[in-house]
């Protein structure tokens, strides 16, 4: 076969099950969607027929290789939530955590498990039944590859408005259960956030596996926060070491609004965050942070864009990793401020921490600037546990283990300080702390 003929097969493999998993999600949406979420996956069917899936010639997906999933086998999972006891759902959920809930069983609503707020000023409803949901707005599936992969296939959803001055009375938990009946699938949750003029909510998301099959998933947020809106979003990501998970979060900023969104990243395979943020009006306040703990041969890319509109915006973005094994990170960052947007206060920081030679992570923290009177700092470190901190506690009679996992809190304590939700928080605490158990540190010399 020739190097041609080698490139056309490959290529035709590439389309194949994206192909056959699109046209079940047309006929399946025909059926079941309303007429704007219908047109939005007409539209994006065709943007994907155009992109198709990224290579690391694009720069965007420079270090990290989606061949795996492309060459893949998936099909669209099955319309109807399997089974999932109660006692097994009680497991999954997070301590402490005193929320509304709604859950979705390989990527399809179950009704059983949820329990929808049913409050004034909140309406939480599914995308098949919300003619008027504006779901796609932010655009993200005319340009991001995968983004507009998972609006072609998504079948479901769940969007969520608080009205003018609302205030949820408890977090929001949306809750994305894998079964080992979802082997060899793909899922494109859909959640929608809409905070009218001085609402303010928490929502968290949680993406988790029982078992370890292989299966792929795109989940797709949208983050619309009016004037003097205040928003908190938290994704949790533990999903089977066999699975590809590739997730898009977009987030739109109205004057005097406040938006904090965390990304935690502990399981998959291959991970791909795209988190963007536009802030469209002044004083707005964006914090950004994203925490991964990686093992084995696992493999995170968190991409960030952060864009200045207006002037007098602060946006503060911190994003740490902590790598054994084979593991390997890419953090790729850019912060754009636009001319008129004088008085941004923007921050940007990535930072590793490598317990294995044969762990890597690659940083590219960016800057496009066009106004003059900004205040604006990036920067990226790299390192190791501190041979001289482990020597202190070691001699004060601490051992090896605890050592370890101390100086790793440590090193995680600034993103965690920031979550809001204290059960969250104290659950990725108690997280990284069974994770770390498993894991053997080469210290240096």
């Amino acid at each position: 076969m020739t190097v041609a003929a080698k490139k056309i097969a490959v290529t035709e493999q590439r389309q194949n099950w994206a192909e056959s998993a699109i046209k079940a999600a047309a006929e399946r949406q025909a059926k079941t969607l309303p007429q704007a979420a219908l047109k939005l996956a007409q539209d994006a069917r065709a943007v994907w027929a155009k992109v198709l899936f990224p290579t690391p010639r694009q720069e965007d997906w420079k270090y990290t290789n989606a061949e795996a999933i492309a060459l893949g086998s998936f099909s669209l999972a099955p319309a109807t939530a399997a089974a999932l006891p109660k006692d097994v759902l009680s497991r999954i959920e997070i301590p402490g955590l005193n929320a509304h809930r709604v859950v979705f069983v390989d990527g399809a609503f179950s009704e059983e498990l949820s329990s929808l707020p049913n409050e004034k000023g909140v309406v939480c409803a599914r995308l098949q039944s919300r003619e008027e949901a504006p779901f796609g707005a932010l655009g993200s599936h005319s340009s991001e590859a995968f983004a507009a992969l998972a609006t072609a296939l998504m079948s479901d959803g769940i969007s969520v408005t608080v009205s003018p001055n609302a205030s949820a009375s408890a977090p929001l938990h949306i809750v994305n259960v894998a079964t080992q009946a979802g082997e060899q699938s793909v899922v494109a949750p859909r959640l929608l956030i809409d905070a009218s003029e001085g609402a303010r909510i928490t929502v968290v998301e949680s993406h988790v596996s029982i078992g370890a099959a292989k299966y792929l998933s795109l989940p797709v947020t949208e983050i619309r926060a009016a004037q003097n809106a205040t928003v908190d979003h938290y994704r949790l990501q533990n999903e089977s070491l066999d699975a590809f998970h590739v997730s898009q979060t977009d987030i739109e900023q109205e004057r005097d609004s406040q938006v904090r969104s965390h990304v935690f990243s502990f399981g998959g395979r291959l991970v791909r965050n795209n988190v963007s943020v536009r802030l469209v009006g002044s004083n707005c306040n964006a914090v950004v942070n994203g925490l991964s703990l990686l093992a084995g041969e696992q493999h995170v890319d968190n991409s960030t864009s952060i864009h200045h509109v207006e002037p007098s915006s602060e946006s503060r973005e911190h994003f740490k990793g902590v790598y054994a094994d084979a593991s390997r990170g890419v953090f790729s960052g850019t912060i754009t401020v636009d001319q008129i947007a004088q008085k941004t206060n923007a921050f940007q920081s990535n930072q590793a921490l490598l317990l294995s030679p044969n762990a890597s992570i690659e940083t590219r923290p960016q800057l496009k600037i066009w106004a003059d009177d900004v205040k604006c700092t990036h920067g990226a470190t790299v390192g190791q546990l501190d041979s001289d901190a482990m020597f202190y506690l070691r001699s004060r009679g601490i051992d090896r283990e605890t050592a370890r996992n101390f100086l790793v809190h440590a090193f995680a304590s600034e993103v965690l300080a920031s979550v809001q939700v204290e059960a969250l928080r104290q659950h990725v605490e108690g997280f990284v702390t069974r994770k770390l158990d498993g894991v053997q540190v080469q210290e240096r010399e």
